[in-house]
């Protein structure tokens, strides 16, 4: 397992090469195994591929042009709307890639009590830890991952279209063109306290 967290990288650059379907459920069925709050597991998984990808792709162009006229809900500088472009040619390049949505989430545009809040995050930090668990799983197998939050320039467009609650995080995945190098980490120090 060490090996395999410490090799792990972002990929953005995808071997047209599809990934079989046994593999991309271990992948999937790694993320549902994934530690949650009360064994909620508030999750829902969709890979999108084939002709649903050709489908996905123009709505997230549609939301980001959106975001770019101020108009979404994460509006900002046209620095982070060319990230959110180039990253969508990185999720075009991939041949899968895996929303997880929250069947029970919240809608960002709700006002919450404290309490659903909590609930909220709680179960937010569960579905990225079912994320990291499909990372993970795809690296042992040779496939690599790209956890997108640039969703969210198009949250309209994908979450009416995926139509399975909120939408929280996607996540790319194929077979790598390139094998990038490790970047840099902070100082252990800078990161890590034990208090005894």
């Amino acid at each position: 397992m060490e090996d395999i967290i410490f090799k792990r990288r972002s990929i953005r650059l995808f071997k047209k090469q599809e990934i079989p379907e046994e593999i991309l459920r271990k992948i999937l069925l790694a993320g549902m195994w994934a530690p949650s709050p009360k064994n909620r597991q508030p999750w829902k998984m969709i890979a999108v591929l084939g002709k649903s990808k050709k489908t996905m792709l123009p709505l997230m162009k549609e939301g980001i042009d959106r975001s770019g006229r101020g108009e979404g809900i994460i509006t900002g500088s046209k620095e982070y709307i060319a990230n959110a472009r180039y990253m969508m040619k990185c999720m075009a390049a991939a041949p899968v890639t895996v929303f997880i949505t929250h069947p029970e989430g919240r809608s960002l545009r709700e006002d919450w009590s404290t309490a659903e809040k909590i609930h909220e995050l709680s179960d937010v930090q569960a579905i990225g830890a079912a994320a990291e668990n499909m990372a993970l799983m795809a690296a042992e197998m040779g496939i690599g991952s790209l956890w997108n939050g640039n969703i969210f320039f198009a949250y309209d467009e994908l979450k009416n279209w995926l139509d399975a609650g909120e939408m929280v995080l996607a996540m790319s995945f194929g077979y790598p063109a390139h094998h990038p190098s490790p970047l840099n980490r902070k100082k252990e120090e800078d990161v890590i306290e034990i208090r005894r």
